[in-house]
């Protein structure tokens, strides 16, 4: 108990407690700046389902989720798929390449918010230099909505990279041996082989990426708050405005616990759908 204490003391108040005074907020009609609370059951939850800037958050959400998890999979699977065809380690290049993820969230957001910059940023520079001329990037709904993209897919992308490598140097080299012997092209090999073997840890790839994208918040909010015209407004932006701008907890605990349920099924589904087939 001396050890298991501490640990379970941690938990109880910065995870269990949290969690419990959330979901009880979600029945009420909280507001931080009303000082009676009562019980409402699920009219919050109601009132957040009706809400339309909360479904436009959702269809943002959706569109960045679906667009970063698709190109950091093309691209950490082609960065793993040539690394694990060296014929040296490289862990020099390895650990370059695992930097973005290192850097903490707030840095990242902004640094992109510094080279996307209408006035001195490096990259509306080069564009000036190409014939593309000033590019006003967070100031655009579409070029914003690019904007996160970008830097969420150059920070993240590593992480693809990681777990898909380490899948690719497992894979038993008897039927990739079998399939060149039989006069399979790389190709072939490719995608008659390496994938149907690598499924399971691709499924496992995307959905821990998955399970981290929808939790995106700092970067975010430091490059673009959510803006121009709520383009950006992811619905992890949307539940700390609700929560801590408008000062409304129980809306916010009853979105963020409509948000976990989601991802709570998605996930489920991913693992018992691909998983099953895989075997």
């Amino acid at each position: 108990m001396a050890f298991v204490g501490p640990g379970f003391l941690y938990i109880l108040l910065i995870v269990i407690y949290p969690l419990g005074f959330s979901l009880w907020a979600s029945f009420t009609n909280m507001r931080l700046t009303s000082p009676i609370a009562r019980f409402v059951g699920l009219d919050t939850y109601a009132q957040a389902l009706g809400n339309e800037i909360f479904r436009e958050s959702l269809i943002v959400t959706g569109l960045f989720l679906v667009t970063v998890v698709v190109l950091e999979f093309i691209l950490g699977f082609a960065l793993a798929f040539s690394f694990s065809r060296m014929r040296g380690t490289h862990p020099v290049m390895r650990a370059l390449l695992l930097l973005p993820v290192m850097a903490t969230p707030v840095s990242v957001g902004l640094i992109w918010k510094l080279m996307l910059n209408s006035d001195f940023g490096i990259i509306t520079s080069w564009g000036e230099l190409l014939g593309f001329g000033r590019v006003l990037w967070l100031s655009d709904p579409v070029l914003a909505f690019m904007s996160i993209v970008i830097m969420d897919v150059w920070q993240w992308t590593p992480f693809m990279f990681l777990i898909l490598l380490a899948g690719l140097e497992g894979l038993p080299r008897e039927p990739l041996e079998s399939a060149a012997v039989d006069g399979a092209s790389p190709l072939q090999s490719l995608v008659h082989v390496t994938l149907p073997l690598m499924k399971r840890i691709i499924v496992i790839a995307v959905v821990f990426r998955l399970m981290f994208a929808i939790a995106t918040f700092d970067t975010v909010y430091v490059l673009t708050k959510g803006g121009p015209a709520r383009a950006t407004d992811l619905v992890t932006l949307f539940i700390q405005r609700e929560g801590f701008v408008n000062l409304n907890i129980a809306f916010a605990s009853a979105v963020s616990f409509l948000v976990l349920i989601a991802v709570l099924i998605a996930t489920t589904l991913l693992f018992k759908r691909e998983l099953s087939d895989a075997k």
